[in-house]
């Protein structure tokens, strides 16, 4: 014969200790995502490194330019 958990005590304080266990791990899930909003969203990241490469990439093909343009007179 089976008893059902809620029918006996162990069973409340098992059900306690699960629902104050999930309790704790969605207080520390909120935590973190309140701290990950904070920080600058990954689009915002992105967008500002291929703005960066961009950037590189422009300055050192004017330097190939004005290098070249040097050697060889006017293009």
């Amino acid at each position: 014969m089976s008893v059902p958990i809620v029918a006996h005590p162990i069973g409340w304080v098992i059900l306690g200790g699960a629902g104050f266990l999930a309790y704790k791990a969605g207080k520390k899930a909120g935590k973190k995502a309140e701290e990950d909003i904070t920080k600058a969203s990954l689009s915002d990241r992105v967008v500002k490194g291929t703005m960066k490469a961009v950037y590189k990439t422009q300055k050192g093909v004017s330097e190939s330019l004005k290098k070249a343009k040097e050697k060889c007179g006017t293009l």
